[in-house]
């Protein structure tokens, strides 16, 4: 039986909070990029072989006559003129890779994910030969596996029945890496149709030897509402634990990964703050609610996002590590740390700022002193990161008692408090002077702000 919307929601939620999740993407994703799907692709080859592709029929073996009566060569060149373009937006890849996953999978062998993930800044190992997996290793990396190959290098796609049959004795160890993640993470199948026998004998394998212990994975498949499609569906949740959610148009998709999304940043924190030199008392206190902040929230399986501002961004990250690494938890997995770079244009630091913010559903803002002509003066920077978070409806906690930058937008957000009735309560708790204050009670008092938004 299919599950709910509900239910797929939580259950992924759940796993993405442990980082145990990863995606998987058929040609039906790439098709939002405006590229042929996989029956599209040959049709051009069907026609000139005189056969007439229909729902049920095998594409591999199609390609396969098409390599027998005109070559692998006139092959290939077909796949080549249809996906090397340089066409490659898609609003909807753009989503996926909003959620929280460690790596993706894919049977395309265009380039529009890692296109998509580098305008994002978002570093990544790209394996389509056994030879590249040495190199899945690195922090902050999405390391991208192409079980099919990719579109630079068409000698060694997988394209035709032969290539099918030779995938085990060919790609061994892409499987054994394949059936290992099938064990430690939940995958979540988008556009794709389980037609070849690679992915599901690979779960046949797992799951005999797992039995009732191998994990559920997800996929989200467009409802074709006839008979042997829902015994299809539950065969896949009966013989391969995938349990599936039907959706009655793939337009329903958006804002399905819109839910799944918002779901997801509930537990993701953006940090705004910088400062040049505080005096040695406002340098202690900025030290000790970084280090009691970071401790209570990452105690609470929060994820800590940061630019990285100057010296503020080292108190942030550094108490961060330190609690990470006392209590065994995974640095890269809860601390992503975004620095701006020096040659970034504006356009650039806008967009770099949004990607970072747009990933969180708490802003919180803090100190805020740059350093002009001899003197400090505010961070043009926050008061950007403020406006992104007003416009995109982020949870706004100006911590005004840090001063500089953080008590402008604390004033702003005091003098326009109707539009922020969460923080009612809160409000001059947040704005109370640094030395009247104490660190228990301000970390108390944002922390609380986050439970009631949640």
């Amino acid at each position: 039986m299919s599950i709910t919307k509900e239910k797929f929601i939580d259950y992924y939620v759940e796993q993405a909070g442990r980082g145990n999740v990863s995606l998987f993407l058929g040609a039906g994703v790439s098709a939002s990029a405006g590229l042929p799907s996989w029956a599209t692709l040959l049709e051009p080859c069907a026609n000139q072989l005189g056969i007439e592709i229909n729902s049920g029929m095998d594409l591999f073996l199609v390609a396969q006559y098409y390599a027998n009566e005109y070559g692998e060569s006139a092959l290939k060149r077909v796949i080549n003129d249809s996906i090397n373009r340089l066409d490659d937006e898609s609003p909807l890849i753009d989503k996926l890779l909003d959620l929280n996953f460690k790596s993706i999978w894919t049977t395309n062998y265009d380039q529009i994910i890692e296109k998509n993930l580098a305008r994002k800044r978002v570093l990544t190992n790209s394996i389509y030969d056994e030879k590249d997996l040495p190199n899945i290793s690195g922090p902050n990396r999405i390391n991208i596996y192409k079980m099919n190959g990719d579109i630079s290098n068409l000698d060694r796609i997988v394209i035709t029945q032969k290539d099918i049959e030779d995938y085990p004795q060919n790609h061994e160890m892409m499987l054994t890496f394949f059936k290992r993640e099938l064990v430690i993470n939940s995958f979540l199948f988008l556009g794709y149709s389980f037609a070849d026998e690679i992915v599901l004998s690979c779960l046949a394998s797992v799951n005999r030897c797992l039995g009732k212990s191998a994990n559920y994975h997800f996929a989200i498949l467009n409802n074709k509402k006839d008979t042997d499609f829902l015994h299809f569906v539950k065969d896949l949740e009966s013989r391969y634990h995938v349990r599936v959610l039907l959706i009655d148009d793939y337009d329903q998709l958006p804002e399905i990964l819109r839910e799944l999304r918002e779901a997801i940043n509930k537990k993701n924190v953006f940090f705004s703050g910088v400062f040049e030199r505080l005096a040695p008392d406002e340098d202690v206190f900025a030290e000790k609610v970084c280090k009691e902040l970071t401790s209570t929230l990452l105690r609470n399986q929060y994820c800590i996002y940061t630019g990285y501002g100057r010296n503020f961004g080292n108190y942030l990250s550094g108490s961060s590590i330190q609690y990470m690494l006392a209590h065994n938890m995974e640095i890269d997995r809860f601390l992503i740390m975004r620095p701006f770079l020096q040659t970034m244009t504006a356009e650039e630091k806008e967009r770099h700022r949004s990607m970072l913010i747009n990933s969180c559903q708490y802003a919180i803002f803090m100190f805020g002193q740059s350093p002009r002509d001899g003197k400090y003066v505010k961070s043009t920077g926050m008061i950007k990161e403020y406006d992104i978070a007003k416009k995109l409806g982020k949870i706004i906690i100006p911590v005004g008692c840090t001063e500089f930058t953080a008590r402008e937008i604390w004033n702003d957000v005091r003098t326009h408090i109707s539009l922020y009735p969460y923080l009612e309560k809160y409000i001059d708790v947040l704005g109370e002077p640094m030395k009247s204050t104490t660190i228990e009670k301000l970390v108390k008092c944002i922390y609380q702000i986050i439970l009631d938004c949640s």
